[in-house]
């Protein structure tokens, strides 16, 4: 059968990340994929982009170009250099860790999808969620969390909007899809001083342990029971009720 749709695929952990390589495998069973990722980790930058110094585009192998840049530039010159059509639909991950609740602001995972977004294209996040083994040790179940993701592409393709991102995240043997709303996930950021070797102070910026807090239909729910979530975000900055507010204060 002819490979007659093609999907962008990019990450925020780097191109040589085994969730990324694993999803690509799976994926190009069915569609043409080309890769464009960032050559080093990036996680946690957003929509950042870099404007303070020319970017570099390394042809890996055919159709994978590592970028010496964010999530967000890979989707700019994906789209502007490497690619001479749009993609079919826009892949970023599988990210190594959940992107639920207000995680979507910080991560770069679905930072690479609102920018897509912003091109006017479908765009889908994916992240996976490990179990914890007898050691302590986290577990990817790369493969599953891929046959999963595929199945939700392929559900996705014909019926995907460009005026929202899909957010999916998909715990350690996760079977089912729930379509879900964004709960409420709080962090409580840790600051660890420490010193460098020449005695002056430095800290590292920790997240915590966070807290979560939803129903039945919100994301952080759904992971918790061991189903996949599909969430739709709606880009939209907008506050109409504190608009009419402001207008009355103004007037």
């Amino acid at each position: 059968m002819p490979l007659t749709r093609t999907l962008l695929l990019t990450n925020d952990d780097g191109i040589r990340a085994p969730g990324l390589r694993i999803l690509r495998e799976r994926l190009m069973r069915e569609y043409r994929v080309v890769t464009v990722a960032p050559d080093r980790e990036r996680s946690a930058v957003s929509m950042g982009i870099t404007l303070t110094r020319p970017l570099r585009i390394h042809d890996e192998h055919s159709d994978q170009y590592a970028v010496d840049g964010t999530p967000a530039d890979c989707i700019n010159l994906a789209l502007q250099a490497a690619m001479d059509e749009p993609p079919d639909l826009v892949v970023s991950g599988m990210n190594q860790g959940e992107n639920l609740s207000y995680d979507v602001f910080y991560s770069g995972t679905v930072g690479a999808a609102f920018t897509a977004h912003l091109y006017g294209l479908p765009a889908l996040a994916v992240s996976m969620i490990p179990k914890i083994d007898q050691n302590g040790d986290l577990v990817f179940d790369y493969n599953g969390a891929a046959e999963l993701a595929t199945e939700v592409i392929r559900r996705l393709l014909p019926v995907a909007r460009k005026t929202v991102v899909y957010n999916l995240n998909i715990p350690s043997g996760a079977r089912k899809v729930r379509i879900t709303s964004l709960g409420d996930k709080r962090y409580h950021p840790e600051v660890v001083e420490t010193r460098d070797p020449r005695g002056r102070r430095a800290y590292w910026l920790g997240t915590g342990r966070p807290e979560y807090h939803g129903d039945g239909q919100s994301d952080v729910v759904a992971v918790q029971e061991g189903d996949a979530s599909l969430s739709i975000l709606l880009y939209d900055l907008n506050a109409p009720d504190e608009f009419n507010h402001l207008k009355q204060v103004f007037s």
